[in-house]
């Protein structure tokens, strides 16, 4: 993979020095290294598999995060251009090549542009700005588990209709993904099933920009549908069961920025979103995002049922020349509509940019983050869920960057 990379940026350089001269090239990339304090209380060492519950988890990390990156831009005469951007990175020393985005478009009018390839989606744009920690094991970048959902980057094919500059909608049929893996049923099964999917028609995901003097208001929607078969719960005819697992979200994000003051925030609501593939992290209240099966009582017949998961968060900042801090806070919870189950998350802390040099930033960040309490323990005999607490933990360090 490496060496597939090397070629690729290789021949990306040959394009730059050939293209004619009405076309444009950037090449660029910025490097992320963490560095950084972890600190889990005994409750989420335990939770994390760092330990039996009966002791804390504390652990000094150096690490190129994931999200460095390197990227190629290019654009010709006829409007037509396109973005590869490679991740590179890893934990443990480790580093592992992979595709960010690789797109191309056509600026088909001033009103008008049509997008295929492979990137982020018009759901849920905006995303606070927490980055260390991204190889920490619970996936700590840009607040996912703890208010934020990000669609992810999917192969789709987009068109983006602009009106003026107060509005633009863009429409995108995704590729469809996401598995219905049952892990939260009632009573618990021996392990977790997958089960086989089909589907018809691609995820749809629809976003749109309103802009009024310093504020920018972002709705966005998402659906996606898909069939099961072979849904082989012990006892229960697959028919009982149903045959179909949707999944819808609804978005709203809000930017606001006036002289040295900056403002986000952004609220999602939606159902099943653990069977769609995106980056809703690794929290409980993530985890348990999907679909479920549930019966209320040893005698009744397992049903699916639907998860709910809401979240949101806030991001304040203001800058004081080149330093521009950030408080955050989020929270995250999955409930199922019938299924007694229910996960918070929480973080909040500070993320504070600094410039120190064209190209060279720094950003020392402390963030808190509270894994709330799980359904654990099943009564068969009142059809109840019991909790156990599962701790907090803290990431406080510093993050250098350098882009070029």
């Amino acid at each position: 993979m490496k060496k597939l990379l090397v070629l690729a940026f290789a021949a990306l350089l040959l394009i730059a020095y050939s293209v004619p001269v009405m076309a444009e090239v950037k090449i660029g990339g910025i490097i992320f290294t963490d560095f950084y304090y972890l600190n889990r209380d005994k409750e989420n060492a335990k939770l994390y598999g760092q330990g039996d519950g009966r002791t804390s988890y504390t652990n000094t990390m150096i690490e190129v995060p994931s999200i460095t990156r390197l990227y190629a831009r290019w654009t010709n005469e006829d409007n037509v251009g396109m973005y590869i951007e490679f991740g590179l990175g890893g934990s443990n020393g480790s580093t592992a090549v992979s595709v960010r985005h690789a797109y191309g478009w056509w600026d088909v009018s001033p009103m008008f542009q049509l997008m295929a390839g492979h990137s982020t989606t018009p759901f849920s744009p905006l995303n606070p700005s927490q980055l260390l920690g991204t190889q920490d094991g619970s996936l700590n970048i840009i607040g996912v588990g703890y208010g934020e959902y990000y669609s992810g980057r999917f192969p789709q094919i987009r068109g983006t209709f602009t009106f003026g500059k107060a509005f633009e909608l863009a429409i995108a049929l995704v590729d469809e993904n996401g598995g219905a893996r049952f892990t939260d049923q009632i009573p618990p099964p021996a392990t977790a099933a997958d089960f086989q999917n089909n589907s018809v028609l691609p995820r749809l995901d629809i976003g749109a920009n309103i802009a009024a003097g310093p504020v920018s208001i972002k709705p966005s929607v998402l659906f996606q549908r898909k069939s099961v078969d072979n849904i082989a719960t012990p006892g229960t005819p697959a028919s009982q069961l149903g045959d179909s697992v949707n999944t819808w979200a609804g978005s709203l994000g809000i930017k606001f920025g006036m002289g040295p003051f900056m403002a986000e925030a952004e609220g999602n609501y939606g159902q099943n979103l653990g069977n769609s593939f995106g980056l809703i992290g690794t929290s409980p209240s993530a985890t348990h995002a999907g679909i479920t099966t549930y019966r209320a009582n040893t005698s009744s017949n397992y049903m699916l049922d639907d998860t709910t998961t809401f979240g949101y968060w806030l991001d304040l900042a203001y800058k004081f020349g080149p330093v521009t801090p950030h408080f955050i806070f989020g929270q995250q919870q999955s409930s199922g509509d019938n299924n007694p189950m229910s996960y918070r998350t929480t973080m909040i802390g500070v993320s504070v940019p600094i410039q120190l040099a064209k190209g060279f930033s720094v950003r020392p960040e402390l963030m808190w983050y509270d894994d709330g309490d799980s359904n654990t323990t099943y009564n068969s005999t009142t059809a109840t869920q019991g909790k156990e607490n599962d701790g907090s933990y803290a990431v406080y360090g510093v993050q250098f960057q350098i882009t070029f």
